[in-house]
């Protein structure tokens, strides 16, 4: 499709793949890392009232499920730090809630392997990323680093100057103990009196009950990766990231 274009018009498709792979790393690189969760939805996501987030196991479909699942995270981060305060009274007893926000937690996600499509109207666009994390968690066992493999895919769409995301598809591959095989479960370390409260903590269940993607385990069939946009014309041609 592109090499119908004039020079202007592939110019202005580069620089709208360079924005979205620009908030894409700003979303997944760089703010899950920074525990800025608080402000993710507002930042990146698309004022429509059909955007949905698909995890493994279901979607959040709406503006209040999937507000819901990043004020879930921030709740999480604030009782993770606030016990990881307790833990390490000498080094962070004198801190505010705002000060040891995100403490000895990591989750970096680093995403690689880019595929994004505009389409041909201007109006939406797609992409897909592979996602090589490192993570650190808090368990009622203390914290464990974890590797993370799998994939982001989203549709955007165009809204007054700037991209915004529409629907998002955020799957694991693999979210395994690091230096223990991934054909094994996961290892359960003995119950810290201090990080007990971590257990009591839920995350909402998706409001569209559906196996999305299932993580890897040694019985595991083989599983294709998300499918790859394709050029497209405008967004009733193609699939959705969303349900």
């Amino acid at each position: 499709m592109d090499r119908r274009l004039n020079s202007e018009q592939l110019l202005d498709k580069w620089e709208k793949r360079r924005a979205i792979q620009n908030l894409m790393v700003k979303f997944f690189s760089q703010d899950y890392l920074l525990r800025r969760e608080k402000d993710m939805y507002k930042n990146y996501w698309s004022k429509a009232d059909d955007v949905c987030l698909a995890v493994n196991d279901g979607a959040y479909k709406g503006k209040d499920a999937v507000k819901g699942y990043y004020k879930a995270i921030e709740e999480r981060t604030k009782l993770e730090s606030s016990l990881i305060q307790k833990k390490y009274p000498t080094r962070l007893g004198d801190k505010t809630p705002e000060e040891v926000y995100g403490a000895g937690i990591m989750d970096m996600k680093a995403l690689t392997a880019p595929v994004v499509e505009i389409a041909g109207d201007n109006q939406t666009a797609k992409g897909i990323w592979t996602i090589h994390g490192m993570n650190t968690k808090l368990t009622p066992g203390g914290q464990v680093s974890d590797w993370e493999r799998g994939y982001v895919a989203a549709d955007f769409v165009w809204e007054g100057d700037t991209w915004k995301v529409w629907h998002l598809l955020y799957v694991q591959d693999l979210d395994h103990a690091s230096g223990y095989s991934w054909e094994e479960p996961e290892p359960v370390f003995p119950e810290d009196p201090v990080y007990a409260p971590v257990k009591e903590f839920h995350f909402p269940e998706p409001n569209v009950k559906k196996t999305v993607f299932e993580k890897y385990r040694a019985d595991r069939p083989l599983q294709a990766p998300p499918a790859y946009p394709e050029p497209y014309e405008t967004f009733s041609e193609t699939f959705s990231y969303g349900m």
